[in-house]
């Protein structure tokens, strides 16, 4: 449709399309925030922060008082963290801002397997300097909550016959015998990425990796998966402000995902379908959906199993199980009923969270109705967000405060979403309003406004990056980060925490 405007006086018409009239005010509006672009951002950030208390913003400046790196997570982040920050994802995306600056999103997996982010940080540059600031700044947030397991994406150069091994469920012996037979066969025993791939492979091949838990983090899809679905927000034109408000809806899409998904998974009732109709039952009134769906997997590969006995060796029982597709390959459970304790050998309990096909197996023997308290991982619960006091009494109490902050808003999600489907239930709004205000005269009112009102810090606009880009196959040499984490050109890098419960380190490929 085309517009008219026009004066009086003889002066002529002029047209212009809505299209016209949209570029207009957008131009206009980035020539307001040139050469306030950065403030504009930091200004943002903190109508957040008023909004939500919890949220945090950090930034740098350069000597010349220019943005330098910016980080920033909110509450519902930080209290994510607390409950999933147990393997923690991070990658860099770029061309996603005029100024080039790298953008680095620290994502996880919540209890449904979905993509739970963490946090946002735009980079002054890739030095190691700087993802050690924000790597610290990160750890400082999250009250100090490390990660078992840090997910790095690299580079994609893998051969995909060699890949073969990275994904084969191979014990050591037989993964050794593959790769040697694999590298003689394509003439690769020379190759000097061949060498220094082989040299890291108790850090990256799954026979080495049997235990380590990883949220079915296996290769770096869901790193790339995030990235792709950020990129589709984002312009390489965007200001700072344009950035920080896009990731604001990148960050509501997620999130209204996972309470869509709460909301299906806590009324969803399967059909029983295994033949061990208690256990399962218990297992789908226990997991989410998601979750229930891969145990149920290994409820129905009891019936594939073939018992060969049951050894005794003190108060332990030691059952013995081969497949019917694999005879030759035998598994072993440990039962000790005075502990009690359970645990079998394919330990995919232990890199999974969900007990295996053996384990089950001797459930049924025992003639176990429910999955014992010790093999249940509450991450992967329905009940994951709700804060139980006996459940976190060795917490410290800020993490204690993240985790009722989460509760009470993935409670609060659940109520806006049932609430805004009839405007009769949209009445409920009155009630919160009223409530706040009563918490607020019970606490005294103890927001500090001036600490919030204080002084913005003069912060210019950073001068346009020379990044090194997104990771080209077939580069050898890997980035900044992979220098500073000790890795090689493969395809993700995923690192154990030194100091933490499942502290190993390993590389995956793609």
């Amino acid at each position: 449709m085309a517009y008219m405007a026009g004066q009086s006086g003889g002066y002529g018409m002029l047209w212009f399309t809505k299209r016209d009239l949209y570029n207009y005010v957008h131009s206009q509006r980035i020539a307001q925030i040139n050469n306030g672009d950065a403030a504009a951002a930091i200004s943002y950030l903190e109508g957040k922060a008023n909004a939500d208390m919890m949220t945090v913003a950090r930034y740098t400046k350069t000597t010349e008082n220019q943005l330098g790196s910016l980080f920033w997570a909110d509450g519902q982040m930080m209290a994510d963290y607390q409950l999933f920050g147990d393997v923690l994802a991070f990658d860099a995306t770029y061309r996603s801002n005029k100024y080039k600056k790298p953008l680095v999103v620290f994502s996880g997996s919540n209890h449904h397997k979905q993509t739970a982010i963490f946090g946002f940080a735009l980079l002054e540059d890739e030095e190691v300097r700087t993802y050690k600031w924000v790597s610290l700044n990160i750890l400082d947030v999250m009250e100090n909550k490390k990660p078992s397991v840090v997910v790095t994406d690299g580079d994609k150069a893998m051969r995909a016959a060699i890949a073969d091994a990275v994904y084969a469920n191979l014990d050591v012996t037989e993964f050794e015998e593959y790769w040697s037979t694999a590298v003689e066969s394509l003439g690769l025993m020379n190759n000097s990425w061949v060498k220094s791939t082989y040299e890291l492979r108790h850090s990256w091949a799954t026979a080495y990796l049997r235990g380590t838990f990883c949220v079915g983090y296996r290769t770096t899809s869901r790193c790339e998966g995030i990235n792709a679905f950020i990129k589709g927000f984002l312009k390489s034109t965007n200001s700072l402000l344009e950035l920080v408000q896009s990731l604001d809806r990148v960050v509501k899409d997620y999130r209204n995902n996972e309470v869509t998904t709460q909301f299906y998974s806590s009324y969803y009732t399967p059909v029983l379908t295994t033949g061990l109709d208690n256990i399962e039952l218990f297992a789908a009134k226990t997991y989410t959906r998601a979750v229930f769906k891969e145990v149920r997997k290994q409820i129905k590969g009891v019936g594939s199993l073939l018992f060969l006995g049951k050894d005794s060796i003190s108060t332990t029982s030691v059952y013995k199980f081969s497949s019917v597709g694999n005879r030759r390959k035998v598994r072993k459970v440990l039962y000790d009923p005075s502990e009690p304790k359970i645990e079998c050998d394919c330990m995919l309990w232990n890199s999974e969270g969900i007990p295996c096909c053996h384990i089950f197996c001797v459930m049924k023997y025992e003639g176990w109705d429910e999955i014992p308290p010790g093999l249940v991982v509450r991450r992967w619960c329905k009940d994951a967000k709700e804060w139980t006091a006996s459940k976190t009494c060795d917490l410290s109490g800020n993490s204690n405060c993240l985790l009722r902050y989460g509760a009470l808003c993935s409670a609060m999600s659940v109520v806006a979403k049932l609430a805004s489907d009839d405007a009769a239930d949209f009445l409920v709004r009155d009630a919160l309003t009223s409530l706040a205000r009563r918490l607020q005269v019970r606490r005294g009112n103890t927001v500090d406004h001036e600490a919030r009102e204080r002084q913005q810090d003069v912060v210019k606009d950073p001068p346009v990056a020379r990044t090194k880009g997104a990771p080209k196959r077939g580069r050898e040499a890997g980035s900044s980060t992979n220098a500073e984490l000790g890795g090689v050109g493969v395809a993700a890098l995923l690192v154990g925490i030194p100091g933490t419960r499942r502290g190993r380190a390993f590389l995956k490929g793609r």
